[in-house]
């Protein structure tokens, strides 16, 4: 979140959806002024104020916006995160890859689900139905991504084209229409 990155997913997850498939996940909410950005704490840093965290991720399937960052007050160098909203988030994903979907997108595989804490729940959800999924890995949290996803996980660069290749790829796999 808060790069280019997250615009990439939100559009191939569009593109997926305006094909009919069943395209489920969280996307960075982008922000009043249309941008998608997360600030310092998306990228390892500290939360607090100083941060410019105050987040929203926006359900795929149903649209709904659910809040991940908590006011703390001014001058709080404490992480901002509100983990409540990000376990209902990742919830309610768990709930609609347990319906049958096609496609998972996941906002990213950060500092907390290196920890297995954030959107873990889903990602393994998503893996045990045998559904590709798409996200961003934070360069932190590169190495723990390559222990959690070994040899399922294929790094792909930010970019729309490698998407779309990869899932050229995926569909035929799965035996999905083009």
């Amino acid at each position: 979140p808060g790069t280019g990155a997250s615009d990439v997913l939100i559009a191939f997850a569009q593109a997926r959806m305006s094909e009919g498939l069943s395209v489920v996940g969280l996307v960075v909410a982008p922000a009043p002024d249309g941008t998608t950005r997360g600030g310092p704490h998306s990228h390892g840093g500290h939360g607090g104020e100083a941060c410019g965290c105050g987040g929203a991720l926006r359900d795929l399937a149903s649209g709904e916006v659910i809040g991940i960052h908590q006011d703390l007050g001014p001058g709080s160098e404490a992480c901002n995160l509100d983990t409540s909203g990000l376990a209902r988030a990742c919830a309610g994903v768990e709930r609609q890859i347990a319906q049958g979907v096609d496609l998972v997108i996941l906002s990213r595989f950060g500092g907390q689900e290196a920890e297995r804490g954030g959107l873990t729940a889903a990602f393994q959800a998503a893996v045990a139905a045998g559904v590709p999924v798409a996200c961003v890995v934070t360069p932190k949290a590169e190495e723990a991504w390559a222990v959690f996803a070994g040899d399922l996980a294929l790094m792909l660069p930010a970019d729309l084209g490698a998407l779309e290749a990869w899932w050229t790829e995926r569909r035929a796999v799965r035996g999905l229409a083009a």
